[in-house]
C-alpha cells in the first residue's frame, strides 16, 4: 500500500510541476508591442509566463498559482459574473478553482493573493521579459504594467 501511495504522490507532482525548457531564468523576447491588441493574452512555454496587453499596458504573469503552485491556464472563453458585470477571458486554476482577471488580480479563492508578475521592458523595439525575477504582490496596481 505504501508503494502504491508513493507512486500516486510522485505521479501527481510530475503532472502538476511546471516544465523546465531551458530559457526560464533569462530575458525572453516576446515580440513587438505592435503584435498585440488590447485584450490579447499569449502564453510563452519556455518562459513560464503569460503576456497580457491591458488598457494600461503590458504585464507578464507567472504561470504558477500562489495557492499551491499549480500551473494556471488562460481560458479565453471562460465567463463569470463579478461585481455585477459579466467577465470574459479569465485565468482559472485547475487544482482548486482560483480565478484571476487578465491583470492577474484574484477574484475568487482559495488563492490568498494575485498572480506574481515579471518585469517587462522595451529594448530595441522588442518586448523583453525578465524571467529571472518574479515579483510577489497582493493586488493588481496599474503601475505594474509597462505603458507603451
Amino acid at each position: 500500500m505504501a508503494l502504491v501511495g508513493l507512486q500516486a504522490a510522485v505521479a501527481f507532482l510530475v503532472y502538476f510541476w511546471p516544465r523546465k525548457l531551458g530559457t526560464f531564468g533569462s530575458r525572453i523576447s516576446a515580440g513587438s508591442p505592435d503584435d498585440y491588441a488590447v485584450g490579447d493574452v499569449r502564453y510563452f512555454v519556455a518562459g513560464k509566463f503569460y503576456l497580457a496587453r491591458l488598457e494600461q499596458g503590458f504585464i507578464a504573469l507567472y504561470q504558477k498559482c500562489p495557492h499551491l503552485g499549480c500551473t494556471v491556464p488562460w481560458k479565453p472563453a471562460a465567463e463569470q459574473e463579478h461585481d455585477g458585470q459579466l467577465l470574459r477571458g479569465l485565468f482559472v486554476c485547475p487544482c482548486h478553482g482560483s480565478t484571476y482577471l487578465p491583470s492577474g488580480q484574484v477574484i475568487e479563492g482559495p488563492a490568498p493573493r494575485s498572480l506574481d508578475y515579471m518585469p517587462v521592458r522595451v529594448d530595441g523595439g522588442r518586448l523583453m521579459v525578465d524571467t529571472s525575477r518574479t515579483v510577489r504582490r497582493e493586488r493588481w496596481d496599474p503601475r505594474q504594467a509597462l505603458a507603451v
